[in-house]
């Protein structure tokens, strides 16, 4: 069907001995005359469905919807306040997205029906249509998303568990929620004495792998004993693991 057309249904009945339905409505000229568009129809019942919008698809459905890295943002943001409706500008702002690039991602997940849009003046409001069927899933997908960066922190203190670490800190761009495709998990241990450093490089490469199969990134490590911290090579490194370090231990 023709792409940015919408869904109108229509009131009236087929015409007698013609193959296809009247699609003149009670308001005057059809659709598709009005748009210059032709369109595909049905009717049941006498009722005139007319289709001037692209369907949902059955196969491959997520494609529309999770196609770009815009449209992720501007649905993370709309499935963190589900019910409110907003303005192009707005969703734009919050979603760190540009307002053009915005219009044509909001009017294709409209033409999904996955959003709803209603006339505000001159512009267009937004909102998640909550009985849409990819509802439910894609509510569980960013919820699960929210959660990963605790899921990995929690992974990382099992597998150090059985470790005798006096502390453990996740640092850097994932902690400050900075972190690009290629960023490694930088974590920092502190032991007590030079002799456990062979046990604690045997829970690392534990640490590597559970993380690298869960959720498919490298890890980095830096082992310091305490004497080490107490009198190190580079303070400002510490003193940012402090400030800026994730506890592992608490999972948090």
């Amino acid at each position: 069907m023709r792409r940015g057309c919408r869904v109108t249904i229509l009131s009236g009945r087929p015409r007698a001995g013609a193959g296809r339905p009247d699609l003149r409505s009670e308001q005057g000229p059809t659709i598709a005359e009005a748009r210059g568009e032709s369109c595909q129809t049905s009717y049941v019942s006498g009722s005139i469905y007319v289709s001037l919008a692209r369907d949902m698809r059955f196969h491959d459905a997520l494609n529309p919807v999770l196609g770009s890295p815009s449209k992720l943002s501007l649905l993370r943001t709309m499935f963190a306040s589900t019910d409110r409706r907003w303005t192009g500008r707005e969703l734009a702002r919050a979603a760190g997205v540009s307002t053009a690039q915005a219009a044509r991602d909001l009017g294709e997940l409209a033409d999904t029906s996955l959003v709803s849009r209603e006339v505000m003046g001159s512009s267009y409001s937004w909102q998640l249509n909550g009985t849409h069927a990819l509802i439910p899933v894609l509510t569980e997908l960013f919820r699960r998303e929210a959660g990963l960066r605790t899921e990995m922190l929690q992974t990382v203190s099992r597998g150090l568990r059985s470790s005798r670490i006096d502390r453990a800190r996740v640092f850097g761009s994932i902690s400050r929620g900075e972190e690009r495709d290629d960023s490694d998990v930088d974590l920092f241990l502190q032991i007590r004495t030079s002799g456990e450093r062979e046990q604690t490089e045997e829970a690392v490469g534990r640490v590597r792998s559970q993380v690298w199969n869960r959720f498919g990134n490298p890890v980095s490590a830096l082992i310091y004993t305490r004497a080490e911290v107490a009198h190190p090579r580079n303070p400002a490194l510490l003193k940012t693991i402090d400030e800026e370090g994730l506890d592992v231990t608490g999972g948090a």
